[in-house]
């Protein structure tokens, strides 16, 4: 069973990267199609937010060109650290990090995921050194209780008034 989750959630993932890519082609052959010489690529030239988070952004922005979302199914806060630690985001203006909906799952301890959110914005901000970075609070699965999603969510928000950046948190609704 869990097998077939893992690829299941790796074909969504494919998908997302094709429409993404489909998106690009298509700024491209728009380009060409008016005359215009394409000299950087079109992520370059579009691209001026990123968000980046597990499954539960799949889809989200897909109509937005200046946008691009990196959708990382059953990512945990320490594999989302690890993921962002290669990633350039110098150019960015904005970058929203959304996380925690797979931890709270399976973690019990609240602040060893603190501390792992805590270290995931201290490198996001070394690499977006002129952009603005954003935490987004933990969003309810059905299998969690509000309870705990305020706790942990509680914690990004200190995470976010240390660290300097702004929070998304949402308990309710």
């Amino acid at each position: 069973m869990r097998m077939l989750q893992d690829d299941l959630q790796n074909s969504l993932r494919q998908i997302d990267e094709l429409k993404a890519r489909n998106r690009e082609l298509e700024t491209t052959l728009l380009m060409a199609e008016t005359g215009k010489r394409d000299t950087m690529s079109t992520k370059q030239k579009f691209m001026k937010s990123k968000v980046i988070g597990d499954s539960i952004l799949r889809n989200v922005g897909a109509e937005h060109s200046d946008m691009n979302l990196e959708c990382l199914p059953v990512h945990k806060t320490e594999q989302l650290l690890r993921v962002l630690e290669k990633r350039d985001l110098g150019s960015l203006e904005f970058v929203i990090i959304q996380v925690g909906t797979n931890d709270i799952r399976t973690t019990r301890n609240l602040d060893f995921v603190k501390g792992e959110v805590y270290a995931l914005v201290s490198t996001g901000k070394k690499n977006l050194p002129n952009g603005k970075l954003v935490l987004s609070g933990v969003l309810r699965p059905r299998d969690v209780s509000w309870r705990g999603v305020g706790a942990l969510n509680d914690r990004y928000d200190w995470v976010a008034n240390t660290l300097g950046l702004t929070s998304l948190t949402r308990t309710a609704g």
